[in-house]
């Protein structure tokens, strides 16, 4: 839909002077030079916060001096100007429209022109709402003209091609928006406003705005400027200049100029024409707006000059324009079965932290729940009420919903707030009903499984278009961004996909250098993730280093990690059969927590936009004490038999993020020191247990440790350098010596970690050293 294609690409850049009968306005609407007038008088009088005459002016002529050339313009700022104008009687026409007709050597058509009517602020709200295309161009070249009449002393000004047009950003906030799926029939060619993400972004292109054409016969030229409705100039199919001589009396045209009875005669002098930049995006509805178990929908926008490259894809938006329609096929009938896009008009952003809206009575509810002493208890209890246990995961998913605080320290340098949890368990741990209630109840979240996903899908991708042009759309972190991404099956993911992640959930951006496309996207969000152990279940007699494939580096990016494992105790095997077969009792009511799922989530979006938590001193210093004290143990205990937690600068971050979002659920701006011992508990509890397991600090009396000596003195005997023997054939051997199993999955487990032994892929063991 660029260049000379076919279907309709909209362009507010032509000047006042198309014939107006040539746009068939309805009798109701203004004229042309009556908006002029209108919005001129406007222009020069209205001020958003007080009857301060002139700001928007000013601030058009600030925009121009910082070469900007675009004016936002809201229609609610029309309605409150009406408002405190006289509306009594009719107002004179005021001195800067005189001086810019005066500019541009019109007059009046009569005397009544002079006079504006009592509501002309709602004039021109109706035109805009309307016939936006019409009007928009009267509007700005108003905006086009008040520069010119202030810097004529600035020749530069006059000879720079950029200062030929202004754009308004017109933005129709009093409008209600409208959801992509919503986008039926009846808002066809109607000023709409549509909530969305971006998804996909083209490179920016040109199309053409004024047509110069020539005939080819006898040289004759002509403008054709492209209206608002049409992709492609109307070249006249025979010479106007023929034509006008013919019909003056001339019978010898033909043979004069031989272009008479030509057909098509016209080609087009392409350096003689003007063109505007466009850009094509692809918008999805936002996950909140999609029924569950329905696909999210898209709608393609194309924007126009100054509002190109002003969003990338994660940005959340609102749509400000005309849905309008396009033939798919080059031949097809204008009645036929088109495809429906957005042609934009405005741009506004969402800000994540201020794009929710709440009333007195729902924030006095909300300041009133989070003043409860056991707020934290009650968020805990309703995160997935219906699985029995798991205390602590429910707690590592509060912390990750409300989130601690993002911070800049400079020089670009950002720490981010956000909270990775993974999950490592066996199966039927309830792992991923865990991460579907957290995709339920986040605000903003994307669900995705690990083995269905790649990593340009996780991140970015470049795609080509049908045109053979690239363009970039995001991926699940992407969209996700301000919210939860939730991975299941994360030990499915492919090792080349799961480093791709890296830079995404530490420095919380995407680097993408593809085809030619250069930028840095934001994945500023949570990720849960689910996994199993490498073997399906855990092996009670084997290290947990060596049931999973995780490397150090994606596993370091986790501020929580849980091992998960399926214990066997006959009283809790019979707690939990008692609540699932409750679950499966039809006459029981849905099982809620304290806190219903829509509060909850109200919650959350209430708590990130007031408050962002910062450490107290007490706070500060506990941490500190806390760093300090276990980096003295660890390396005064590294040679005794019950070694010391490791703590690193990354897990002290992470016990950062904890305490701020602990407090974050009590709407409290400082983190106090009960928040950090909240935070060390459940780090303890989560980490801290996970590392323990790596460190196989299982409590071995002397007389085990003895036993496993000896399995590995059996092994070294029983296997020379260079020999490779299967797991199984060994562990039987040693077994008809009389050892015992897990004494013999401890001793390969130990002399795999001194590198004596190499496991390979078959599940073979092969000596290297002596």
């Amino acid at each position: 839909m660029l260049g000379l294609q076919e279907g309709r690409v909209y362009n507010t850049s032509f000047s006042r002077g198309i014939n107006e009968e040539y746009l068939k306005l309805p009798n109701n609407l203004p004229s042309l030079d009556s908006v002029y007038t209108y919005f001129s008088t406007f222009l020069n009088a209205y001020s958003s916060s007080s009857l301060q005459q002139g700001k928007l002016k000013r601030t058009l002529l600030e925009n121009l001096k910082n070469n900007n050339y675009l004016l936002e313009l809201k229609l609610d700022d029309l309605f409150q100007f009406q408002n405190v104008v006289d509306t009594t009687t009719e107002r004179e026409e005021d001195s800067m429209t005189k001086q810019l007709r005066e500019a541009n050597n019109e007059e009046p058509n009569n005397l009544n022109q002079n006079k504006l009517p009592s509501f002309y602020a709602q004039e021109l709200v109706k035109v805009l709402t309307e016939r936006p295309l019409i009007y928009l161009s009267t509007i700005e070249r108003v905006c086009y003209d008040v520069c010119k009449l202030h810097l004529n002393s600035y020749n530069a000004h006059e000879e720079n091609d950029n200062f030929n047009y202004i754009q308004i950003n017109l933005l129709n906030t009093f409008c209600k928006p409208t959801k992509i799926r919503k986008l039926l029939s009846n808002k066809q060619e109607r000023f709409v406003v549509v909530p969305g993400i971006i998804i996909q972004a083209n490179r920016t292109q040109h199309k053409m705005r004024v047509c110069t054409v020539q005939c080819r016969f006898c040289g004759h030229k002509m403008k054709l400027e492209v209206p608002l409705w049409i992709s492609k100039p109307n070249i006249p199919r025979t010479c106007r200049y023929s034509s006008a001589i013919k019909s003056m009396g001339n019978q010898n045209t033909e043979q004069q100029l031989g272009c008479l009875s030509a057909q098509n005669p016209y080609v087009i002098v392409v350096n003689e024409c003007q063109f505007v930049d466009v850009q094509s995006l692809k918008i999805q509805e936002l996950a909140e707006d999609v029924p569950t178990g329905d696909m999210p929908r898209h709608l393609q926008l194309n924007v126009t000059r100054y509002l190109c490259d002003k969003v990338i894809p994660g940005d959340r938006i609102y749509a400000h324009g005309v849905l309008t329609n396009y033939s798919n096929t080059i031949n097809s009938s204008q009645t036929g079965l088109n495809n429906s896009y957005l042609h934009v008009l405005g741009i506004q952003k969402q800000n994540i932290s201020e794009s929710y809206e709440f009333d007195i009575d729902e924030t006095n509810d909300l300041v009133l729940l989070a003043s409860q002493p056991d707020i934290h208890d009650q968020i805990f209890k309703s995160i997935a009420p219906s699985l029995y246990g798991l205390e602590d995961v429910k707690k590592a998913c509060a912390c990750a919903l409300f989130g601690g605080t993002r911070k800049e320290i400079g020089n670009g340098t950002k720490l981010r707030g956000d909270i990775n949890v993974l999950i490592l368990g066996d199966p039927s741990v309830a792992k991923s009903q865990v991460l579907k209630f957290v995709d339920y109840i986040a605000p903003i979240s994307v669900y995705t499984s690990g083995k269905g996903s790649s990593a340009a899908g996780l991140t970015a991708a470049v795609v080509r278009d049908s045109m053979g042009v690239f363009s970039l759309e995001g991926g699940a972190m992407v969209l996700a961004d301000g919210g939860v991404v939730c991975v299941d099956e994360f030990d499915k993911m492919r090792p080349d996909d799961a480093v791709a992640i890296h830079e995404a959930m530490e420095q919380q951006t995407i680097s993408i250098s593809k085809a030619g496309i250069t930028t840095v996207l934001n994945t500023r969000c949570s990720v849960i993730a689910a996994a199993n152990p490498l073997l399906g279940s855990y092996n009670n007699y084997q290290d947990n280093s060596e049931q999973h494939d995780f490397k150090t580096t994606i596993l370091s990016r986790f501020d929580l990690i849980f091992m998960l494992k399926d214990a066997e105790d006959v009283n809790h095997d019979k707690t939990l059969c008692k609540h699932i077969l409750s679950l499966h009792n039809q006459n029981k009511k849905t099982i809620t927590g304290p806190i219903s799922a829509t509060k909850l989530r109200r919650f959350i979006q209430y708590s990130k936009q007031v408050v962002n938590p910062m450490l107290s001193s007490e706070a500060k210093d506990s941490l500190r004490n806390y760093y300090v004290q276990k980096r003295k143990e660890y390396r005064e205990d590294k040679r005794s038999n019950i070694k010391k937690i490791p703590i690193t600068l990354r897990q002290l971050e992470s016990l950062v993020r904890i305490s701020e979002s602990l407090a974050r659920m009590e709407l409290s701006p400082i983190a106090t020191e009960k928040h950090v011992q909240m935070a060390l508990q459940l780090f303890t509890a989560s980490t801290g247990e996970s590392m323990k397991m790596v460190l196989n600090v299982e409590s071995l009396s002397t007389e085990d440790q003895k036993k496993v000596k000896t399995c590995e003195e059996l092994i070294l005997m029983r296997l020379k350098k260079g020999q490779r023997m299967t797991r199984r054939f060994l562990l039987s051997d040693l077994q008809k010596q009389s050892m015992q199993l897990q004494y013999a999955q401890q001793a390969i487990s130990v002399l795999i970690k001194k590198g004596v032994l190499q496991e390979r892929g078959d599940l073979s063991l092969r000596r290297v050293t002596n």
